[in-house]
């Protein structure tokens, strides 16, 4: 069931372009604004697993000099999660199909934001910008610790509104969630029983977002209950370009909501690595040298085949020397 509710381009900075306003301009014109999908400018994130089959990353070396840094994984993690993802459309229609009874507190959140994107750094602009919602409860607790810390940071957090958490809104009783949860409490739990308290009800909760905001902290979705949960939980080790030591993480994969049949529901999986230089020499590099060697080998071994046949050649010239003058005697 899709409202009259109205929302300005200018009120909705983070879900929609200064051209494309969050419903239509008047309910008589209910025109849908296409979007022009583009990449979004100085995206960072590059999907370091891009090549399936082959379990090193590489990195071009910026000098044509110097050789190609590898890397391998020390640890490895990768964790799949479900969600629900909506289209700007969708901010106008009643639950499940739509999320009508959080749009006053998105605005809060959201306003005077740049959109962080969507998968792999695309910007769909218009009604086709997407985002996702799942139940607090299914988000790995550091994701959440992570969310909080920097919504309730005094400092300009990186994070701080990338992620909306909200209150569940009752439908039927026509329910209207106008502010983030993390908003109406001043700052962070400090004691066991407030932290208890404040996780007891994080099964009431929802957290929507733009698929862009999981690249910023995409290894603590993957850390807990992995082999390398500390260094996966180090933020600091985390960065767009793999290092010795590093870690690097992404989504690698993700489904479509089928929305012709009114479906919203999909599916994403996030990877994460520690790396570590690759000191060893791939396959097909050592045939390579050994190639060349040989070839060198090859080439060394004709060399010293010419200078014994000059030798034999100076030899034979100096016995037919030594004979004439013998008989000239």
């Amino acid at each position: 069931m899709k409202t009259t509710s109205l929302l300005s381009a200018a009120t909705y900075a983070y879900l929609a372009t200064v051209a494309s306003a969050v419903g239509p301009a008047v309910p008589e014109n209910a025109e849908r604004l296409p979007g022009k999908p583009d990449l979004m400018p100085n995206w960072p994130w590059h999907n370091p697993f891009a090549d399936a089959n082959n379990t090193r990353i590489t990195i071009s070396s910026e000098s044509e000099a110097s050789a190609p840094t590898r890397f391998v994984p020390t640890c490895s993690s990768q964790r799949t999660f479900r969600a629900t993802e909506y289209l700007l459309d969708d901010l106008q229609e009643l639950p499940p199909l739509g999320l009508i009874p959080w749009v006053e507190a998105l605005r809060k959140t959201f306003t005077n934001r740049p959109y962080p994107g969507s998968w792999d750094g695309v910007d769909p602009h218009g009604y086709d910008r997407n985002m996702l919602m799942m139940e607090y409860v299914d988000v790995p607790l550091k994701v959440r610790r992570w969310i909080e810390e920097e919504e309730w940071s005094t400092a300009a957090a990186k994070g701080k509104g990338l992620f909306a958490v909200l209150a569940k809104a009752d439908v039927e009783k026509g329910e209207k969630v106008v502010a983030t949860a993390t908003s109406l409490r001043e700052k962070k739990p400090e004691t066991e029983e407030e932290e208890r308290e404040w996780r007891e009800g994080d099964v009431n909760r929802v957290v929507i977002f733009a698929p862009g905001a999981l690249y910023e902290n995409a290894p603590l979705w993957v850390a807990e209950g992995s082999e390398c949960e500390e260094t996966l939980s180090d933020m600091t080790k985390y960065t767009a370009k793999p290092t010795d030591g590093g870690v690097v993480a992404y989504p690698v994969d993700k489904t479509r909501a089928n929305r012709a049949e009114g479906k919203r529901e999909m599916e994403f999986t996030i990877k994460a690595q520690v790396l570590k230089v690759d000191d060893s020499v791939p396959e097909e590099e050592e045939q390579q040298q050994q190639q060349e060697k040989g070839e060198r080998a090859g080439q060394f071994k004709t060399q010293v085949e010419k200078v014994e046949e000059f030798k034999t050649q100076v030899e034979e010239v100096m016995e037919k020397v030594k004979t004439a003058m013998k008989d000239e005697l």
